[in-house]
C-alpha cells in the first residue's frame, strides 16, 4: 500500500509548476511576435532623403521680347458680380423704408402663441418643455388658476407673423406634438 501513495505523490509533483512555465512561455512568444511585427513595419517605411538640391539650369534666362500693340488681343473679363448686383437694393430704396415704423407696426398687431399642453402637475409641464427643447423650440411655462385648480401651461412663442406660426406648428405636428394657436390682442 505504501507504493501506491508514493506513486500518487510522484504524479502530483510532476504536474506542479505548469502554470508558471506556461505564463513565461506565453510572454516570450508574445514578445517575439511583437518584435517581428515591428521589424516588418519599419522595414517598409521609406528612408528620408537628405541633402536635396534644386536642379541646376543649363542656361541663362532670356528677357521678354517686346510686343507690338496690334498683336495683342485682350478679352473682356466677365462680370461675375452681375447676378449679385441685381439683388442688392439701392441705397435710395433702403433709405425710403423706416425700420422703426416697421417695428412699431409689428408690435401693435396681435401676438400668437402655440400652446402644447396644460397640466395639473408641474413635472409633466417640465417634461413637455424638455421635449420641445429637443425639437429646437424654446417653450415657456406659465401658472394659471382655473376653477380653483392650478394649471401649468406650456407655450411656444410669441410669434408676430402667421407664417412663423404655421411653420412652427407643422414642425410640432411632424414631431407628433399637438399644438393649439392662441391669439392675444395687444392694446398699447
Amino acid at each position: 500500500m505504501n507504493t501506491n501513495k508514493q506513486t500518487d505523490n510522484r504524479l502530483q509533483n510532476k504536474s506542479s509548476g505548469g502554470t508558471l512555465m506556461g505564463f513565461v512561455l506565453g510572454l516570450l512568444l508574445g514578445l517575439a511576435i511583437a518584435v517581428g511585427v515591428a521589424v516588418t513595419l519599419t522595414k517598409g517605411a521609406p528612408e528620408p532623403k537628405l541633402n536635396l538640391r534644386a536642379p541646376e539650369l543649363n542656361g541663362k534666362a532670356k528677357p521678354a521680347e517686346a510686343i507690338e500693340e496690334g498683336e495683342v488681343q485682350v478679352e473682356e473679363k466677365p462680370n461675375l458680380n452681375k447676378s449679385l448686383q441685381s439683388k442688392v437694393p439701392l441705397p435710395s430704396e433702403v433709405a425710403g423704408k423706416d425700420p422703426i415704423a416697421n417695428i412699431a407696426a409689428a408690435t401693435q398687431g396681435p401676438e400668437y402663441w402655440l400652446q402644447t399642453g396644460a397640466f395639473r402637475n408641474q413635472d409633466e409641464a417640465q417634461r413637455q418643455k424638455a421635449t420641445l427643447a429637443m425639437q429646437g423650440l424654446e417653450a415657456l411655462i406659465s401658472e394659471r388658476e382655473v376653477e380653483g385648480a392650478v394649471l401649468w401651461r406650456v407655450r411656444v412663442g410669441p410669434f408676430v407673423l402667421q407664417e412663423d406660426v404655421a411653420k412652427a406648428r407643422s414642425r410640432l405636428q411632424g414631431a407628433g406634438i399637438a399644438a393649439t394657436v392662441i391669439r392675444i390682442n395687444k392694446n398699447n
